[in-house]
């Protein structure tokens, strides 16, 4: 997981003019841009609405995604989601192990797992994801 990325256009550009000079400039086009309609109708959404589109962009040149991370994407792209996130109708997430087991941790921080068959339960105290899943 990537460090907190600073959301201000200098550390953007810094990020793109390290990693993409090119890209860089695309950046800088864009935040000209929207500096002169700032300077035109006072509305400083122009420049938010740059650096919205711009960050992730940053981000990724700083951090580009791990070799574990493109295996996810590329899992995910191809609609197998295990290990993701699953969300159930009551708004809890869970995540599944490699056994197809689904865990999550309550707000009181009680393990709670969920057997392919649907039941669930609370695991034992002192249990642990990898003891159970063993």
């Amino acid at each position: 997981m990537a460090p907190p990325f600073p959301h201000k256009a200098r550390c953007i550009r810094e990020a793109l003019d390290r990693t993409d000079p090119q890209r860089r400039a695309a950046f800088d086009r864009d935040f000209q841009e929207a500096l002169h309609k700032v300077a035109v109708d006072y509305d400083t959404g122009h420049i938010d609405r740059v650096l919205d589109d711009w960050w992730g962009a940053a981000v990724l040149a700083e951090h580009p995604p791990t070799e574990r991370e493109e295996e996810i994407k590329a899992r995910a792209d191809r609609g197998d989601f295990t290990g993701l996130v699953h969300i159930d109708e009551h708004g809890h997430s869970w995540r599944e192990d490699e056994h197809g087991l689904l865990w999550r941790t309550d707000a009181h921080g009680q393990l709670w797992r969920q057997p392919p068959e649907g039941t669930t339960d609370k695991a034992p105290a002192n249990t642990t994801r990898q003891q159970e899943g063993d």
